[in-house]
């Protein structure tokens, strides 16, 4: 809960910050935020944090307790 917060408010700035080639083509396509690095290199962290988090949580259950 207390990484909600900070992602939700990280994802709403994320408009603010828009890159050129915004004009070509249609903006708002699925082929645009996959094939645009400014919009992959996120989904890729993303995709990253979530499978390192299901590990750790994973690995938090599984440790003995003392």
């Amino acid at each position: 809960m207390r990484l909600l917060i900070p992602t939700l408010l990280a994802l709403a700035s994320s408009p603010a910050v828009a890159h050129p080639g915004h004009g070509h083509g249609e903006g708002f396509s699925l082929l645009h935020f996959l094939s645009a690095p400014g919009h992959a290199w996120p989904l890729g962290l993303l995709a990253v944090a979530i499978i390192a988090g299901r590990f750790v949580r994973r690995w938090h259950r599984q440790r003995p307790r003392r």
